[in-house]
C-alpha cells in the first residue's frame, strides 16, 4: 500500500505530537526513520538528566544497521570503532541537552531496529537506552513523500496566489462617488 506525501505528513505530525511528552525523558533520534538499503545521517539528542556532567556518550548498532561515521560535537572526540560510535572527552553540564550525529545504512528488511544508547557520568555510573528507528522500503521513504508533499505544496500556493490575482483584476471598478 502507498501513502500519499499527504499522509505520510499527517501520520509524522500525529507521531511527533504522542511522542513529545516521553522524549524529554531519554535519547531519542531525529529523524525516526530510515529506508532500507540507504543511508542517512541521523543525529541523537541526549538530555543528561542527572546531577553530575555526563563525559561519554556511545550508540551501538544491530545486525544490519552500520554506523559509518561519527559526526563532529564541539567539545567532544568522536570515533567509530568495530560498529560502535563513541564521544569522549567532553562535558554535559546536569539539565543540558547535546546532539551526537551519525551516518547509518541500513541493509535490512523493513521494520522496527533498536539502537542501544550509552551515557557515562563522571561518577563512574552509566545510563542505557534502547533507541528504535523504523526501517520503511525504500521506494516509500517519508523523506520521499514529505518532498512530494512540499512540491504539491507549493504548487497549490502559486494557484492560490494566481486565482487571487485574475480575481482582483476581474472586480468591477467602483464608480467614484460624488454627493
Amino acid at each position: 500500500m502507498r501513502c500519499s506525501g499527504w499522509s505520510s505528513l499527517a501520520i509524522s505530525v500525529c507521531s511527533a505530537l504522542l511522542l513529545a511528552a516521553p522524549a524529554a525523558a531519554h535519547v531519542v533520534a531525529s529523524p525516526t526513520f530510515l529506508a532500507s538499503q540507504s543511508t542517512e545521517s541521523i543525529g541523537f539528542e541526549a538530555p543528561n538528566e542527572r546531577d553530575d556532567p555526563m563525559t561519554s556518550f556511545t550508540l551501538s548498532a544491530p545486525d544490519g544497521i552500520v554506523i559509518e561515521h561519527a559526526h563532529p560535537v564541539e567539545g567532544w572526540n568522536g570515533t567509530v570503532e568495530d560498529g560502535v560510535a563513541t564521544w569522549a572527552g567532553g562535558s554535559l553540564a546536569a539539565s543540558a541537552t547535546a546532539t551526537f550525529g551519525v551516518t547509518l545504512k541500513a541493509d535490512v528488511e523493513p521494520g522496527v531496529v533498536a539502537l542501544q544508547a550509552r551515557q557515562g557520568y563522571d561518577s563512574g555510573a552509566i545510563v542505557e537506552w534502547p533507541v528504535t528507528l523504523t526501517i520503511t522500503p525504500p521506494e516509500q521513504s517519508p523523506s520521499e513523500n514529505l518532498a512530494l508533499a512540499g512540491i504539491v505544496g507549493f504548487i497549490g500556493v502559486l494557484v492560490l496566489v494566481a486565482v487571487v490575482v485574475l480575481a482582483l483584476r476581474r472586480r468591477p471598478a467602483r464608480p467614484s462617488g460624488g454627493s
